[in-house]
């Protein structure tokens, strides 16, 4: 992909609408170039900012001569006779005029209304259903996508159903049955009732004075900006988080912190941070999205400096992956890559540069994506390069580039190749590439340098 390509998509990334497939193109395009990532770190600190902003609510006077204006144009168009000299020309645009005022007075008026109540209006956007596969219900009723939900009510899926709730301010709900909860408070303090199976939330960072908390009967959870899973089991109730921190208050009176790649347990103390979540999810819906969040999770650590937890937390998602029943095709295989990918880019972090260039190796294998492959081989030569192994970087170089010759890396694959050939004393090999260079690449950063390359290899 090219930058301009990542770019375009880093809010569907930040909002996770991007498929697994494209997410790792995404990401493996974001590792290799800095300025991308440096944008998409840019963008992960303004976006939430800029969602939380919210428009200064006019002085009531003007909002009362607002009213005004409109009760008088409602006066005047059911008035039995209108002046016959009143000029046409000006009522279209006043109607305009007023009409817009109407609307931004109606819009204040309502945004400056309490949370959702008892009216139905309120309930109803209070949630709504984002997609709903099988037969879930909300108090008995059957529920679709696009759906609404009122606040309160009581939310039960069968096995093989699975349901995603959008709520206000940006936070989300996802359960996969068999699974029972109630959903209730407001927009602005959300709380919910887990009775049974696993609620996963993405909850957007709340403004001061919000909440949303998720209870089972032997735990609370608070949080204010974060990704978790909960769950409740015959032998207890478990939180796992993905992203950020949150607050866990037990039954029995402990309170304790779980941070990103951590787990809790209500029957027992909390568990190592690279173990997953003590009850497994059910189906390949669940399977993928944890091996998505466990990706999360080791690129939160490795941005950290923790590439040691960033390793644990691969060899635990990988554990997982494995253990999955039955194929859960691209969706899972796509993750499985990443999670690979992101294992040679922490051995990297970590310094155990073997290590690295092996893994980054084993990811040129059939059936994974090209421009993995091609990221993958693009970080191994460098490495090699650094390290005075030029017969071997070049050789990844040339690979990357069969890899994917159109691909995000192509250009800098086919210099690393043509310089290395230069190093290694083949004049006619570096000819042939730098003539291919300044075929594909006329108005290149190296073209330059691949002329000279041609011109010296010519004479030999």
């Amino acid at each position: 992909m090219t930058c301009s390509e990542v770019e375009a998509r880093f809010i569907d990334v930040l909002d996770e609408r991007v498929e697994p497939a494209a997410s790792v193109r995404v990401h493996a395009h974001i590792e290799s170039c800095a300025d991308c990532r440096s944008r998409a770190a840019l963008w992960r600190k303004l976006a939430p900012a800029l969602r939380a902003i919210e428009p200064l609510p006019l002085a009531p006077a003007a909002v009362r001569r607002m009213q005004l204006d409109v009760e008088r144009l409602v006066a005047w168009e059911e008035a039995p006779a209108r002046p016959t000299r009143a000029p046409r020309f000006w009522r279209p645009a006043l109607f305009g005029l007023v009409g817009a005022a109407a609307v931004v007075a109606f819009w204040i008026h309502a945004s400056r209304r309490p949370g959702p109540t008892a009216a139905s209006d309120a309930s109803t956007a209070f949630a709504a259903v984002s997609s709903a596969r099988g037969s879930p219900t909300a108090d008995g009723r059957p529920i679709a996508a696009s759906g609404h939900i009122s606040s309160g009510s009581e939310i039960a899926l069968g096995r093989d159903s699975e349901v995603e709730i959008g709520l206000a301010r940006g936070a989300r709900l996802r359960l996969a049955g068999p699974a029972r909860l109630v959903l209730g408070g407001t927009a602005r303090d959300v709380s919910v009732d887990l009775e049974e199976g696993t609620v996963e939330a993405e909850v957007a960072h709340r403004l001061p004075g919000e909440s949303f908390a998720v209870r089972t009967r032997d735990l609370r959870v608070e949080v204010r900006g974060t990704k978790f899973s909960v769950g409740v089991g015959a032998s207890g109730s478990w939180i796992h988080v993905a992203e950020g921190r949150v607050a866990v208050r037990f039954s029995d009176g402990r309170e304790t912190s779980v941070s990103s790649g951590e787990s809790a347990q209500s029957t027992t103390r909390q568990v190592a941070p690279a173990t997953a979540p003590s009850a497994p999810p059910a189906g390949c819906g669940s399977t993928v999205r944890t091996c998505e969040s466990t990706t999360r999770a080791v690129r939160q650590s490795m941005r950290g400096g923790d590439a040691e937890r960033a390793l644990r937390l691969v060899a635990a998602g990988t554990r997982a992956t494995h253990e999955a029943d039955g194929d859960c095709g691209d969706g899972l295989a796509a993750c499985e890559d990443e999670l690979r990918y992101l294992r040679a880019e922490a051995l990297h972090q970590a310094g155990r540069l073997d290590d690295a260039i092996g893994a980054y190796r084993a990811l040129d294998r059939r059936g994974a994506p090209a421009a993995t492959r091609q990221n993958a081989l693009y970080a191994a030569a460098q490495i090699e390069e650094r390290r005075g192994l030029g017969l071997a970087a070049r050789a990844d170089y040339e690979r990357a580039l069969a890899a994917a010759p159109r691909g995000a890396l192509g250009e800098e694959a086919l210099v690393g190749a043509m310089e290395s050939a230069q190093a290694a004393g083949d004049p006619a090999g570096a000819r042939l590439l730098a003539q291919r260079y300044l075929d594909q690449f006329p108005h290149g950063l190296k073209v330059a340098a691949a002329r000279r390359l041609a011109v010296a290899g010519a004479r030999h």
